[in-house]
C-alpha cells in the first residue's frame, strides 16, 4: 500500500499525476457558498475558520478537468457539494465530460443553524457520484439517500469533516483492493484513513498546512493501529 501526502496547490500538483492511473477521485471541495453568505462559518462549535478558496469557481471547474484527465476509463468521481451550488456543480462536472449517475443525500442526525426565525434547519448535503465511461458498483445495491451522524466533540478536527464511515462506503462501493484513491482536498485526512482501512494506495493534497500535518499525524497512527493485528 502506497500513500503519497502532498501540501500546496491541488491543480499545481495533480499536474504530475499521469493521465488515466486514477481509480476513484472522492474529495470534499470549497462548496462556494461565500456567495450566498458572505462568510462560511458555524460559531456553534471552535471551528469558525473562513474557507480557502470558498469563492473560487475557476478552481472548481480546473480540478474537475484535472480529475476527468488522471482517472483512468470506466471510473467513479464523488463530490460532496452544497444544496445552494450544485446546479453548478453539476454543470461543471458534465462539462468536463463526466456521466452523473446520482446526486446522493447525505442526512445528518443534526442540522444547522441559519436563520432560526424564517428558515427550516438544513439537515442534509449532497454527493455527486458521476462516471468516466461506466463503473459498475460493488456488492449490493443500496439507496442513494445515506444516513451517516456528523462527527462532532472531541472526533472532530475539521469544521466540514466527513464521517469515516461515509467515506469508506464510497470506497468499497467503487474501487478495490490497492487501487489508487486521489483526494486533491484532503481536509483533516478521513479519505487518506479509509484507504489505509481498505487497502487502497492514496494520493492526498491538501493546501492548508495545519490540516496537512493533521492529516499525516491521523494516517501514521492508523497505520501503527494496523501494524499491531
Amino acid at each position: 500500500m502506497v500513500i503519497k501526502l502532498y501540501q500546496g496547490d491541488c491543480l499545481k500538483l495533480t499536474k504530475d499525476i499521469p493521465a488515466g492511473s486514477v481509480d476513484l477521485v472522492l474529495t470534499d471541495p470549497p462548496y462556494l457558498i461565500n456567495y450566498k453568505t458572505n462568510r462560511r462559518k458555524d460559531k456553534t462549535h471552535r471551528f469558525c475558520n473562513t474557507i480557502i478558496n470558498d469563492n473560487n469557481e475557476q478552481l472548481i471547474i480546473d480540478f474537475i478537468y484535472e480529475s476527468y484527465r488522471v482517472l483512468k476509463d470506466n471510473t467513479a468521481f464523488y463530490c460532496f457539494c452544497s444544496p445552494d451550488t450544485v446546479e453548478f456543480f453539476k454543470y461543471s462536472i458534465q462539462q468536463a465530460g463526466f456521466k452523473i449517475k446520482n446526486i446522493i443525500v447525505w442526512v445528518k442526525n443534526n442540522w444547522t443553524a441559519g436563520d432560526l426565525k424564517a428558515q427550516y434547519g438544513k439537515q442534509y448535503e449532497l454527493i455527486i457520484y458521476a462516471n468516466k465511461g461506466r463503473r459498475e458498483l460493488n456488492g449490493k445495491r443500496i439507496s442513494d439517500v445515506w444516513y451517516f451522524d456528523r462527527v462532532a466533540g472531541k472526533k472532530q478536527l475539521h469544521q466540514n469533516q466527513k464521517p469515516l464511515e461515509l467515506i469508506q462506503q464510497i470506497i468499497e462501493k467503487s474501487s478495490k483492493e490497492n487501487d489508487l484513491v486521489l483526494d486533491p482536498f484532503m481536509g483533516s485526512g478521513s479519505t487518506g484513513v479509509a484507504c489505509v482501512n481498505t487497502g487502497r494506495n492514496f494520493i492526498g493534497i491538501e493546501l492548508d498546512e495545519k490540516y496537512f500535518n493533521i492529516t499525516k499525524k491521523r494516517i501514521e497512527e492508523v497505520k501503527k493501529f494496523l501494524l499491531t493485528f
